[in-house]
């Protein structure tokens, strides 16, 4: 509370504001020159940034340094103003040369702490931050604890880094979800995993009630791989807080991967039940459909998702999936095409364009897209595998063998392509070349044979040559395993 000579200070420094920011507009508008002290000077400069007028707040400090060059409180105001313009290397350079006045003591330590900050210099960052500690009252330093332990957790120094967002943690208000997404961060960084349960717990134990600390505890279950752990607290956190949109995409993504898509929607359809409705829901909520294989359920939300916002790529691609499903390839290839503009870099969208083309026998088109995605991506196996299965399609062996072996080249010897050409070299006739691969592919994976196998069954599984081959991987395993000391 205000004492009433500090509240009598305020006003009078809140109408010195206002008339100076008054007198400075009007300035401008007559295309006029006036002279402001440096004080007023701060008013205006303060006032446009703090409402993000950055272009306003760079006149006003160069109209400022002009009729105040020396002012050290006014340099300090051109550094911040290149520290908004992301440019801390030049706002570094102008607090060089800032003389040390004691009155400006607090925005000089924390501005040059904010330059060597941004510049990667957390420990010199550090000094200044604390340096400019002594000049607030404790509620007034969140912004200075926060930022102190965001350093520390830079340097990786977590115990120091949760020390200070402990201290911040009071006074977090409005920025609690980030405070705790850190806190989370710097324990799984130190592998003090329990402990970062522990933490939320402690948190819920004072407040049972606290939705974002049951949400945290859910997202570290679900970091630690323990889908099944992290439904409970997911679940916990929405009875108390039903529209809280990360929460609802975070437990129905674990639904997703747990397989459990009924699930899923019906936690998604409760979140539009409670007035949270977005794309990224609708896309969500398709894709468990298709899953399903309710493709008119899935094709319904997929549209609804592009009828609330037109750029997203995953709605675009959905249909084309319901439509290629349905046989209609040319409408899906068009839907997958819109996807690819939106969305350019997911690869998934060339691979379904792609196999469009080739239920629609247009090879020459599905090569075109299968060789975009080899040079995108030229370390990844899956391009050749396909690029290859292409060549097979037209009988075209040599193609797809001397595609493998180039991608053998890219992709260090991958196993899905050794046991592919194998099959390639068995499907030629060039047996004793398929023997040859296949046993590098059994050494570099043997728990995948199976599949291999799968590729045609006709062709290999009645092969003595290939099932001695796997029988003596298959001993070899075993004899290896046998060698390995009990713990």
């Amino acid at each position: 509370m205000f004492e009433d000579d500090d509240f009598e200070d305020y006003l009078e420094e809140e109408n010195e504001r206002k008339a100076a920011i008054e007198r400075y507009e009007d300035m401008l508008k007559a295309h006029d020159s006036v002279y402001f002290d440096s004080e007023e000077f701060g008013f205006i400069i303060d006032h446009y940034t703090q409402h993000n007028e950055l272009k306003r707040s760079r006149q006003a400090v160069e109209l400022a340094m002009a009729q105040h060059p020396e002012s050290n409180a006014l340099k300090i105001k051109l550094a911040r103003q290149y520290l908004l313009e992301n440019d801390a290397q030049r706002a570094f350079e102008i607090m060089q040369r800032v003389e040390r006045d004691e009155d400006d003591d607090p925005d000089y330590f924390l501005t040059l702490g904010s330059c060597l900050a941004v510049l990667g210099k957390s420990k010199e960052a550090i000094e200044n931050y604390f340096s400019a500690l002594p000049y607030f009252d404790e509620d007034e330093k969140f912004d200075l604890y926060n930022a102190i332990a965001y350093e520390y957790q830079r340097l990786q120094k977590y115990d120091l880094a949760l020390e200070f967002y402990d201290k911040a943690l009071p006074y977090a208000a409005d920025d609690i979800d980030t405070l705790y997404h850190e806190i989370r961060c710097c324990y799984l960084s130190a592998g003090r995993k329990e402990e970062a349960i522990a933490f939320f717990q402690k948190l819920i134990d004072k407040d049972p009630y606290n939705s974002k600390a049951w949400t945290n505890i859910g997202d570290v279950y679900r970091m630690l791989g323990k889908y099944e752990e992290s439904i409970d607290p997911y679940e916990y956190a929405l009875s108390i807080d039903p529209e809280d949109l990360w929460t609802n995409m975070h437990l129905a993504d674990i639904y997703y991967d747990l397989g459990r898509y009924k699930e899923a929607i019906d936690t998604l359809e409760e979140a539009l039940r409670n007035g949270v409705e977005t794309s990224m829901i609708h896309t969500t909520i398709g894709d468990c459909y298709y899953r399903l294989n309710d493709l008119q359920a899935a094709e319904s939300h997929f549209h609804k998702a592009l009828e609330i916002n037109p750029m997203i790529g995953t709605g675009y691609a959905g249909l084309g999936y319901v439509f290629s499903d349905r046989g209609q390839s040319r409408k899906a290839i068009k839907f997958f095409e819109k996807a690819i503009e939106l969305e350019p870099w997911e690869t998934d969208h060339l691979y379904s364009i792609a196999t469009d083309y080739m239920k629609l026998k247009d090879y020459d088109k599905a090569m075109e897209y299968l060789r975009r995605i080899q040079e995108t991506t030229p370390g990844d196996p899956d391009a050749y595998y396909y690029i290859a299965d292409l060549y097979g399609q037209q009988d075209k062996i040599d193609d797809a063998i001397n595609t493998i072996k180039f991608g053998l080249l890219q992709t260090d010897n991958d196993y899905t392509l050794l046991y592919l050409l194998a099959y390639a070299y068995f499907v030629k006739g060039s047996h004793n070349d398929g023997l040859d691969a296949l046993d590098q592919a059994l050494s570099a994976d043997f728990e995948v044979w199976p599949e291999f196998i799968e590729y045609d069954r006709e062709l290999l599984a009645n092969d003595t040559e290939i099932l001695q081959l796997i029988e003596r991987h298959k001993k070899n395993q075993e004899a290896n395993s046998t060698d390995i000391p009990q713990a």
